[in-house]
């Protein structure tokens, strides 16, 4: 039997449609965008609508302005919690593995975006990885900057 070549773009449609039938995601939808772009809206972990954009020719996951109004030093603090991931002592379930992928977070007028760069063709770990991502930051925001949680992101007071 002929193995069935996938291209990436299935492969992150594939991954991130598995993600919505288990019911992670909420209010999944998928657009092609101009230029091979392909754009996924979705709520995860109960935050705002998420803007995901796969764009195949630079083989990168974003999501976009995924932390609005962010300060310099948390910038630079979520910048050095992100390259704590890619360490190659932690265990591989706990990191980014730098041979598959490499994130890290543009910040434009104050809005931090996501950018998830793949390497050697895994996508089907870059789309997992990148979900894990976004609930280990939601984690990290919860310990470390809660004030902005509640203020900026409009989550409950416990």
């Amino acid at each position: 039997m002929l193995a069935v070549s996938r291209t990436s773009a299935t492969v992150v449609q594939e991954g991130l449609r598995a993600y919505a039938d288990r019911k992670i995601f909420r209010n999944f939808v998928e657009e092609q965008g101009k230029d091979g772009r392909i754009r996924f809206r979705f709520v995860y972990l109960g935050a705002d609508v998420m803007n995901l954009e796969f764009r195949e020719q630079d083989r990168t996951l974003v999501i976009r302005n995924m932390l609005p109004r962010v300060s310099a030093g948390m910038y630079a603090d979520l910048q050095a919690f992100l390259q704590r991931l890619h360490d190659s002592e932690l265990p591989a379930y706990r990191r980014i593995d730098r041979s598959s992928a490499e994130a890290q977070f543009v910040r434009k007028r104050g809005n931090v975006s996501l950018v998830f760069r793949v390497k050697g063709g895994r996508y089907k770990y870059a789309v997992d990885k990148l979900i894990e991502l976004a609930s280990w930051i939601r984690t990290y925001l919860q310990g470390a900057y809660q004030t902005y949680l509640w203020e900026v992101m409009g989550e409950p007071v416990d």
